[in-house]
């Protein structure tokens, strides 16, 4: 019992980095698209 409730907050937590990371990935993609189509043009 103990052990799960430990467990909840670190999965919490790892679940959170992940989606930061992902929201993070997706918005330097988006700028760098932006970026290198305009400064090809």
């Amino acid at each position: 019992m103990s052990l799960s409730l430990v467990s909840l907050p670190l999965n919490a937590g790892a679940a959170r980095i992940a989606l930061l990371r992902g929201q993070v990935s997706v918005a330097a993609g988006y700028y760098f698209g932006y970026w290198f189509s305009h400064w090809r043009a």
